[in-house]
């Protein structure tokens, strides 16, 4: 299978996975013929890529890091827990004051919807799920994609954050933690005016003011929850907080030291909130970020990432996460742009397999010419066969 991007689907390509939504609906299924009116959809859905079905190349299969009915079942989780707490916001509230006075009037209410979405138990069978894979391969493409909501990134810096976690040897507790503070890390955006978040122009600074209050908000509605560890409140109020104090609400820095258990660090970022500010970033790097619809393809992403090691970004936490990124994502197209047979050069593919020890030496599959017609497959192994030199197609 190959993941294209919408704008490279052709009719009649045919899809190589099923799409739900949020919501659990299936959208469309795997094996339809791609139609101009599906391509149309997909995009309005916000859906950038799907896999397709090509001819030779079926036994490319990109990794998951948690299971497809997994994923679903907590987009449909945090869909429902969108839908209650924007409602119970609908009123028009401004300022921290009203919100926390809010917040405190309606605390059962909040709590009580807050703990049925069954958002911890589900962490806890992310994080099995993550722990008994040999090795991680973090694969940012491969984890569901469907439209866009508030809380449309938190399953995939959950996910991110869990695997730098494991990375680093966390306890079970720490992970649970950890998985439940990513996962509400953005929270307190319920309670941002619907007219920020739906703003398509660059916002004001004092609607910017406003937006970077959700910080405050999510920690104001996660520490008054006795379930909700204080440490996972924590990420809602700190996970845009920088290493060099440039960042918010509070300007604190950070120590860029490993994430693990320090009672001597005082007045600095909390561990679990350096993680999620790390995968936090580079989901938005891969995805787009909110009023910025550039997206990087993985090995510029991770050259952004390093550049802000040590100043904006944890450095240790950085290098975790690039240990664990593949620079060239199984599924994903490649065209070949030098090679020892000439003849090759122009020849698209895919990313067949990954070795975890060479990431920038994959194995990749050729199946169409420079003149773009399908050949029988052509398996080249890159790490014996120096010389071989590609680029994704974005």
């Amino acid at each position: 299978m190959v993941r294209y991007n919408l704008d490279d689907v052709n009719e009649d390509m045919v899809l190589g996975e099923s799409i739900f939504l949020q919501n659990g609906e299936l959208l469309l299924a795997a094996g339809y013929k791609i139609k101009d009116e599906y391509i149309g959809l997909l995009k309005k859905r916000g859906i950038a890529s799907v896999l397709i079905d090509v001819e030779g190349t079926e036994s490319v299969v990109p990794e998951t890091v948690i299971s497809t009915h997994l994923q679903q079942s907590m987009a449909m989780s945090l869909s429902k827990m969108e839908t209650v707490f924007l409602d119970a916001f609908s009123v028009d509230l401004e300022g921290a004051g009203a919100i926390d006075d809010f917040i405190k009037k309606n605390k059962h209410h909040l709590n009580k919807f807050l703990t049925s979405s069954q958002i911890g138990p589900k962490v806890e069978k992310m994080i099995q799920e993550i722990l008994n894979q040999p090795i991680t391969i973090y694969n940012m493409a491969e984890l569901m994609q469907a439209e866009a909501g508030l809380f449309y990134h938190a399953i995939n810096v959950a996910v991110i954050s869990l695997c730098i976690g494991k990375k680093f040897h966390f306890s079970m507790e720490e992970m649970k933690q950890l998985g439940v503070g990513a996962m509400n890390y953005d929270l307190g955006m319920v309670a941002v005016p619907r007219k920020i978040l739906e703003k398509k122009d660059e916002l004001t600074k004092k609607e910017l003011m406003a937006l970077r209050q959700h910080t405050v908000y999510g920690y104001l509605l996660l520490s008054q929850n006795p379930l909700i560890p204080a440490t996972s409140a924590a990420v809602a109020l700190q996970h845009h907080e920088l290493q060099d104090g440039s960042g918010y609400p509070r300007g604190i820095k950070g120590a860029n030291r490993p994430p693990h258990k320090d009672f001597s660090l005082k007045n600095t970022i909390h561990r679990f909130a350096e993680i999620v500010t790390v995968a936090e970033t580079y989901e938005n790097l891969i995805a787009g970020r909110r009023h910025d619809s550039r997206v990087m393809s993985a090995p510029e992403a991770i050259k952004n990432m390093i550049e802000l090691g040590g100043t904006k970004l944890n450095s240790i936490i950085v290098k975790a996460l690039v240990s664990i990124v593949p620079l060239y994502p199984t599924g994903a197209r490649i065209r070949v742009t030098n090679a020892p047979a000439s003849n090759l050069i122009g020849y698209a593919g895919v990313i067949a397999k990954n070795d975890p020890a060479r990431f920038n030496q994959p194995s990749i599959m050729l199946y169409e010419s420079r003149n773009h017609r399908r050949i029988k497959p052509i398996l080249v192994e890159t790490a014996k066969m120096p010389g071989v030199q590609f680029e994704l197609i974005l």
